[in-house]
């Protein structure tokens, strides 16, 4: 029988003078759940709290915060060597999810799921609460071979099991450090049963995979133009350069997911813009600084692709979101 028992993470900001806040929960994140590099919302205040439970190959933990950003950054990686997933359910807030090109807007009962051994981001743009999973990979080996396919991804919306295992992990957090070494172990299989049973949902729903060499070739293509996006001369020609490989075989692997390389570039353009647009701390920046900021160089197009992909003018845009959080 197993003796293992639960490590509680216990922390918050509470008591340390205003200076000092954001320094103690990176440091908190880091050592308690996973080596990430935070950036606090420039000129706002910033709270934060963590409860939660290391247990044998699992830790839950619920977060509290202010607003912040969160980045797994490869030199984490090369540090930890970590073989982990991490799962993020929203209570209250919101958040956005990015990694492999993907991004998801996560509200209140959605949940995402990032991979631990690549970069992702997280971004919240107001006071939030969530439960943050860790699981080893191993735990569901048979199933990691299809998680890229589905990292930044809502689990809510493919998964008709996603609520029921939302009510079972707030329940479960709450008495994850109570447990006894016995219940504790049947708990967290139990839990991971129900976990991998929402993701093979969730795989399921997702788009065939192409071939693991064309795969990892659209990967190098995303991560190489997250990293770029805001270089005007961004393209086809650019992109093909630099990662050796043709221009054709570049929209072949865009053709497989129904879009081009270059209509892929002005959508994540357009939605890092929408972002700042609605971001409080970039309130006094102009719409064409924003626009240019992003890799626009015609604000006219930029306003005629933006009222496309939102329905909204990128003015009208930024006023809806004064007004909710308003």
């Amino acid at each position: 029988m197993s003796t293992s028992t639960a490590t509680s993470i216990l922390a918050s900001t509470a008591d340390f003078d205003h200076h000092d806040k954001f320094g103690y929960w990176q440091d908190v994140v880091c050592r308690a759940l996973v080596d990430l590099e935070c950036r606090p919302m420039d000129g706002m205040a910033f709270e934060a709290s963590v409860r939660g439970s290391h247990l044998e190959g699992l830790s839950v933990a619920q977060i509290e915060a202010s607003a912040h950003r969160v980045a797994r950054q490869p030199s984490a990686i090369s540090r930890s060597g970590e073989e982990s997933l991490i799962f993020n359910f929203v209570l209250s807030g919101t958040a956005l999810a990015e990694q492999d090109g993907r991004s998801v807007v996560l509200r209140a009962g959605d949940g995402a799921v990032c991979d631990a051994q690549r970069p992702y981001s997280l971004r919240f743009d107001d006071a939030f609460k969530l439960i943050t999973i860790k699981l080893a990979r191993s735990a569901i080996a048979h199933r990691a071979a299809s998680i890229h396919r589905i990292t930044a991804r809502s689990l809510a919306e493919s998964s008709q099991m996603c609520p029921i295992l939302f009510g079972y992990l707030v329940s479960f957090n709450k008495q994850a450090s109570l447990l006894e070494p016995a219940a504790s172990e049947k708990v967290v299989r139990n839990f991971t049963e129900l976990l991998a049973a929402a993701l093979d949902e969730v795989i399921l729903a997702s788009p065939l995979p192409l071939s693991e060499y064309r795969a990892t070739a659209l990967m190098r293509v995303r991560d190489f133009v997250e990293r770029h996006l805001d270089v005007c001369e961004l393209g086809t020609s650019m992109v093909s350069t630099a990662l050796n490989l043709s221009p054709r075989y570049i929209n072949k692997l865009f053709e497989a997911e129904n879009t081009s390389l270059t209509r892929y570039i002005w959508r994540r353009r357009l939605e890092r813009a929408a972002c700042d647009l609605q971001d409080p701390t970039r309130a006094g920046l102009g719409i064409s600084a924003i626009a240019m900021a992003h890799g626009f160089n015609d604000l006219s197009h930029f306003s005629r692709a933006f009222r496309q992909r939102f329905d909204l003018s990128p003015r009208a845009y930024r006023a809806s979101g004064a007004a909710s959080t308003a």
